[in-house]
């Protein structure tokens, strides 16, 4: 009985957090982007093939992915990514998001490589990206 009770405990913990994740419009990632492309000096060569879905194995890449992650409330550089957030922000609309957090915990790993932060968040995008390149491109262009 007192399993029962401290995993309901936990379930709604989780439940609570979860919604008091907050979407980012499509405004907060254009002013995320610019912010974060600033700090990282992204070039206009870098930008012309992130927006073709094209993400080079660079420094300068793998921080500006971390830092828009971060910025999201998407990853921690000490904890990694928060699953229940990429799950409410990447589906968004979506009736079954069950199967998203599947796809998202199959990328999500816990870092057991001790990578730095900027290269365990780029791992888990480019492993997201390469199952899910069409519901992220799709939110992108909601988003654009």
């Amino acid at each position: 009985m007192k399993n029962s009770v401290a995993i309901l405990l936990c379930a709604l913990i989780g439940l609570a957090s979860a919604a008091d994740y907050k979407l980012r419009t499509a405004e907060d990632l254009q002013k995320t982007r610019k912010e974060c492309g600033e700090a990282n000096k992204v070039t206009e060569a870098l930008v012309a093939k992130y927006k073709v879905f094209e993400y080079p194995e660079d420094d300068i890449t793998r921080n500006y992915i971390k830092c828009i992650f971060n910025k999201f409330d998407l990853f921690e550089d000490t904890k990694g990514f928060k699953v229940d957030n990429l799950v409410a922000q990447l589906g968004q609309g979506k009736e079954d998001k069950a199967a998203l957090k599947v796809d998202i915990e199959k990328c999500a790993d816990k870092n057991e490589q001790k990578s730095p932060a900027n290269v365990w968040a780029f791992r888990g995008f480019k492993c997201f990206l390469s199952k899910n390149l069409p519901l992220v491109q799709a939110a992108v262009q909601k988003k654009n």
